[in-house]
């Protein structure tokens, strides 16, 4: 029983297995900030060295190995249509702002991160207000996770009264309190 499992560690370190970053996952952040009158996107997607391949497919349609400034932007609005943004039950959509691509190289071999900036509109009032935000892109196998952080400014203060997270971190449901300063 041992030597079988020496005998793993072994393969797992010749083949680069034993990396931190999951060879076969892409890993999805989701860094949701509410300001006054928005929330602010950064949507983190790292792709594994063996999920990659789909996953610049995608990203370069041409495949001339140069990602152009539209077909980021595209790339963008697709994964973003695949999410859901609801601040008190009513969907608030999302406008791309930028795309920073690494290299595809870096992409390749999973040492690099896609960011995608997205901002969605919604109204300032004072009070209890909820907002939810899901994550349905899945290009391969993934791993999710979403935060919130707050950003008050133009005389708003924000404060998150509870928060709750889906088991496979899709989701992320927030309720805060907003206030004249």
């Amino acid at each position: 029983m041992k030597k079988g499992k020496g005998v793993l560690t072994v393969l797992a370190l010749l083949t680069g297995m034993a990396q931190a970053h999951p060879v076969d996952e892409v890993v999805q952040g989701a860094y949701l900030t509410l300001a006054p009158g928005a929330v602010q996107l950064e949507l983190d997607l790292t792709p594994g060295p063996l999920v990659a391949g789909p996953f610049i497919t995608a990203l370069d349609p041409n495949a001339d190995g140069r990602v152009t400034v539209n077909e980021a932007r595209a790339y963008a609005v697709s994964v973003l249509r695949q999410s859901t943004l609801t601040i008190d039950g009513k969907a608030a959509g999302w406008t791309v702002d930028r795309v920073d691509v690494p290299s595809l190289e870096s992409l390749k071999v999973g040492s690099d991160t896609l960011k995608i900036y997205a901002t969605a509109r919604r109204p300032d009032r004072a009070g209890a207000a909820t907002l939810s935000y899901q994550n349905r892109y899945q290009p391969a196998n993934s791993q999710w996770m979403a935060n919130v952080f707050l950003l008050p400014g133009a005389g708003w203060t924000y404060r998150v009264s509870g928060q709750q997270h889906s088991n496979d971190g899709r989701q992320l449901t927030v309720t805060y309190v907003a206030a004249r300063t």
